[in-house]
């Protein structure tokens, strides 16, 4: 039972100096792929300190020390955990690191295309971001812009988070229903890397080109002359105005009262 309660006791120990007796700062890094790096191991009694990792690495130091720090010129390993560790391993730390890379590209495009486009059907969106870590920090935004000049945010869309640290392509779709009031719209996707208040400021955001969309959609009149009784003298011009509005543009039929297909006779009940 005493020696029970003696690996207790040590494992309490353990836990409270891996906890306390280090400090590392920054205490979360954020670094660009491929920039230089560094951070700072601190004792709270001098001891001797040491950095594993696969980049920048160091053994224990001769002498006791309170602190000990980590660079390297240039972080290319993205599953690098640097951490700093005592004599015998007794505490240690791990540097919380966020290797990070920009996309190479950003593109929007219709995963069928649709030969034409009509106002309420179907569609279905797609925006492509490709080689970019981590994905997970990753928010892409579908826009729409209207002829006025008019911006409308449709959808914002986020990985879950999987962990995975190296470049991935992302693909995120949106659907679409297209109404004739967006014709001659512009449709595009936004990719913003979110990395928290240690990453850059703003985050950075790079956007796709534009689509530009043409819908088709019925003819609706816009002005007619309407039902109306007026008297005309035989040789005089009659003047009448009328317009709609379709995609296509739509042609014009005047029909004469007399060419006008008769009325259907009404079933009288005998």
């Amino acid at each position: 039972m005493e020696i029970v309660i003696l690996v207790s006791l040590l494992s309490l120990y353990c836990d409270f100096t891996d906890a306390e007796c280090l400090v590392i700062s920054p205490a979360r890094l954020v670094v660009k792929y491929g920039d230089p790096a560094s951070a700072k191991c601190t004792s709270d009694q001098p001891k001797q300190l040491g950095w594993e990792a696969t980049e920048g690495g160091t053994g224990l130091t001769d002498k006791e020390v309170k602190f000990l720090n980590w660079s390297v010129d240039s972080v290319t390993d993205w599953n690098n955990n640097p951490t700093c560790f005592t004599e015998a391993g007794q505490c240690q730390k791990q540097l919380d690191i966020t290797v990070y890379k920009l996309p190479d590209s950003v593109s929007i495009s219709y995963r069928k295309y649709p030969d034409p486009m009509v106002e309420k059907h179907h569609y279905q969106l797609q925006c492509l971001v490709q080689n970019i870590a981590p994905i997970e920090r990753l928010r892409v935004t579908f826009y729409k812009v209207n002829t006025t000049g008019e911006q409308t945010e449709l959808d914002t869309q986020q990985k879950s988070k999987d962990n995975i640290k190296t470049p991935e392509n992302g693909t995120y779709t949106l659907d679409f229903t297209p109404s004739r009031d967006d014709d001659g719209a512009q449709l595009w996707c936004s990719a913003m890397l979110d990395l928290g208040p240690e990453g850059p400021q703003p985050p950075p955001v790079m956007e796709s080109d534009r689509l530009n969309i043409n819908v088709l959609y019925k003819p609706q009149i816009t002005m007619s002359p309407g039902c109306f009784s007026m008297s005309i003298t035989e040789g005089d011009t009659l003047s009448l105005n009328c317009s709609a509005k379709g995609n296509p543009a739509p042609s014009y039929d005047w029909l004469h009262p007399q060419s006008a297909p008769p009325p259907t006779p009404q079933k009288r009940d005998p």
